[in-house]
């Protein structure tokens, strides 16, 4: 684009804050310069417009759990992560926080960031592990190698591979020593959250007061609500301190599971994740995934042998960020605007970089699609530029 001024017009503007009408949005550059209805914006004669017309214009998608797609792995390195970055501005993700593992595959997230990936925007990398609960815990299947205490020694190591990078780790509250990595964690700027853990309420809560601030894929390899034992569940829904993720593919978690969540918490504290994984993207059959046989069919990604009533065995989530704003109005009965905003400022609020992205506000980065009343996306834009567009 260069210099050039851009002016979208659009029947409709989700800023998500704003729900505008005949609006407007004009993009200098890489950032946004005005937004607002048209009547109230003029635009520049020397910038393009491009009208939208019945379509809506929307933040960019921000996606904080996301392993891979297409056959690729955000832990395979620098080549991996950038080929899974092209491909998620057609699901309307403009950026994202590659997830990983281990120390030695920090490396190729930081690399692809500095690089660029031509695509979505690398927000830093999300640690989910090694310092989670060991076997036993369902759906733990697919990540149990590798897994060990926690240490801040190790941890320390990752802070340097990262970077500066390092923005959301997850840590099983109840192992020994989790506390003080949590609260070395928060020394550190990076967002401490539960994940992949056997605790109770009360081993919750001391990570909480420790510094613990998120919730990985709530409801999934958590201890569950019981009336007379509230678990980590019901730390999740009650703990206003606690922001929480939520895949909500419609296989993951139940809608009414996902209403409960959002009458506790709210719409700014529940984002909306992928959780995607490699064979997103690709056909039904079978694949090698973390070591393991799993097979693709009807919508979810099993070990290979599982029955669809063993829902432990599901191996992560293959549906876009798109579809599942789409499944949190459809299925959840969520206003439009609402849906977005978890997948966009609430998201950038958790991480910290709404200043940068999640709404459509002057002076932020011009992150938005272009979406249809099914939530397709038509056309997507990172920094200014123009990287997916259906014609």
């Amino acid at each position: 684009m260069g210099g050039q001024m851009l002016a979208i017009r659009a029947h409709k503007v989700i800023t998500p804050l704003q729900d505008l009408r005949d609006a407007v949005v004009l993009v200098e550059g890489e950032t946004i310069a005005a937004v607002g209805r048209q009547s109230s914006v003029a635009i520049p004669e020397e910038a393009r417009v491009l009208d939208v017309g019945d379509k809506i214009v929307a933040p960019g998608l921000i996606d904080l759990h996301h392993h891979g797609a297409l056959g690729h792995m955000a832990a395979d390195g620098a080549e991996a992560v950038r080929k899974i970055g092209r491909y998620l501005p057609t699901t309307g993700t403009t950026a994202w926080l590659p997830t990983v593992q281990s120390e030695n595959e920090i490396a190729g997230v930081v690399a692809a960031k500095r690089e660029g990936t031509g695509g979505a925007d690398i927000l830093g990398v999300h640690m989910e592990g090694p310092f989670l609960a060991p076997k036993g815990v369902a759906g733990q299947e697919a990540m149990d190698e590798g897994l060990r205490k926690p240490s801040i020694p190790e941890f320390a190591r990752m802070l340097e591979a990262a970077a500066g990078e390092l923005r959301l780790m997850g840590v099983a509250p109840e192992l020994e020593g989790a506390l003080e990595l949590i609260r070395e964690m928060r020394r550190s700027g990076v967002v401490p959250a539960i994940a992949h853990t056997k605790a109770n309420y009360e081993q919750f809560m001391r990570a909480v007061e420790a510094g613990a601030r998120h919730a990985t894929h709530t409801y999934n390899v958590m201890t569950g609500l019981h009336h007379r034992q509230p678990n980590v569940v019901g730390g999740v829904l009650t703990c206003d301190l606690v922001s929480a993720e939520i895949i909500a593919d419609g296989f993951h978690v139940c809608p009414v599971a996902m209403d409960v969540l959002l009458r506790c918490k709210g719409f700014d504290r529940v984002a909306v994740i992928t959780d995607s994984v490699p064979v997103a993207g690709l056909p039904d059959g079978t694949y090698e995934m973390f070591g393991h046989k799993v097979v693709k069919k009807d919508g979810i990604s099993r070990a290979a042998g599982a029955t669809a009533d063993q829902d432990h065995t599901m191996a992560g989530s293959e549906w876009p960020l798109n579809h599942n704003v789409r499944n949190l109005v459809e299925l959840v009965h969520v206003p439009l605007a609402a849906a977005i905003r978890m997948a966009t400022l609430t998201p950038a609020r958790i991480v910290g970089v709404d200043r940068q992205k999640g709404s459509l506000e002057p002076g932020k980065d011009a992150d938005l699609i272009v979406i249809d009343p099914e939530i397709r996306v038509c056309l997507a834009m990172v920094r200014g530029r123009i990287v997916h567009q259906v014609e």
